[in-house]
């Protein structure tokens, strides 16, 4: 009966692990993403900035 109990709590203890370990894994990929997706949605707004100064101006100079 002894033997059962310690082995039902090494299972437990394994299984508790493993989902520590899966929770951690799964919060760096979130925040991997959301940091990625962050630094796209930045670099996208620069360029059209950029892009609409280099079209205004050629505009201009048509106009012209």
């Amino acid at each position: 009966m002894k033997a059962y109990k310690v082995k039902s709590l090494i299972y437990l203890s394994c299984f508790v692990a493993a989902a520590v370990y899966y929770y951690n894994t799964e919060q760096q990929d979130n925040f991997k993403d959301q940091l990625a997706s962050a630094t796209v949605a930045e670099t996208e707004f620069q360029d059209a900035s950029e892009l609409e100064t280099e079209e205004t101006k050629e505009k201009l100079v048509n106009q012209e």
